[in-house]
Order: C-alpha cells, then sequence, then structure tokens
C-alpha cells in the first residue's frame, strides 16, 4: 500500500484465534528488541500490552495518537440520514469499526428497531458486539 514490501509486515497469523496485542507479538517476538525504537500509532487511548511487552524486551516505545473515538455530533444532514437509515434499515448497511461505535449508535438512537438492519464489523469481537448489543428497542 505504502510501499512497504510485505516481508516487512508484521500481522497476526491469518489463523489466529484473536487479532489482538497478543497475537501480534506471537509474530514480533523472535526479534531482537535490545535497543529498538518503536513507534506505536493508535487512538487517545488503548492497550499498553504491547508496548509494555516490548520495552520488557528491551525496546524504546514511543506514541502517535493518529484518531480519536468519540461520539458524533450530528449535524441536521446526519440526523435525517440516521432517520431514513431506521426508518427502512434493509436499505442501509452499518460499517462498525470499534464497539464504541456501537454504544454511541445506541446513545443516540436508544429505542431504535435493529431487527432489520445490515452491519459490517472490522473484527470478530466487534461482530459479537453488535449481535448482542443492538437488540429491538434496546
Amino acid at each position: 500500500m505504502l510501499g512497504v514490501p510485505a516481508e516487512c509486515i508484521a500481522e497476526p497469523a491469518a489463523d489466529a484465534a484473536q487479532f489482538d496485542s497478543e497475537s501480534l507479538w506471537q509474530q514480533l517476538r523472535a526479534h531482537d528488541w535490545h535497543d529498538a525504537s518503536v513507534l506505536i500509532v493508535r487512538g487517545e487511548s488503548g492497550r499498553d500490552w504491547l508496548a509494555d511487552t516490548l520495552r520488557a524486551h528491551g525496546a524504546s516505545v514511543s506514541f502517535v495518537t493518529a484518531y480519536e473515538r468519540c461520539a458524533p455530533e450530528l449535524d441536521a444532514s446526519a440526523r435525517e440520514l440516521l432517520r431514513e437509515a431506521l426508518a427502512a434499515p434493509g436499505r442501509h448497511v452499518w460499517m462498525f469499526s470499534s464497539s464504541e461505535s456501537i454504544a454511541h449508535l445506541e446513545a443516540i438512537a436508544p429505542r431504535a428497531d435493529w431487527g432489520g438492519a445490515n452491519a459490517l464489523a472490522t473484527h470478530p469481537r466487534i461482530a459479537e458486539r453488535t449481535q448482542r448489543g443492538l437488540r429491538r428497542g434496546a
């Protein structure tokens, strides 16, 4: 994507039970981290498990905040789109990239009927949260 060779990209194994820091560490742990500088790009908050583990293996770790997870402030156009999506759920698809986004949606539409909704989730845990959380009239 950005010109980084595929062999230089570490990611959890495709058959990993979870796609989290612990799974990523399984791919990284054989590397010598002594005196390595690591930059972790993440949201304004996040787990420190990987950073702590890297430090324990000799790395110097810094963070860059690349995004913030917060409740949306809907303008008139967004409120109308939400109304349309709730009125005709089968004609719309919700895309969730975090569990927090589901909680925010529940807060702005607390009495919504999600029975006919379609959703895409970027992670199995987010999909599970979607199934647990978006209940009819919840």
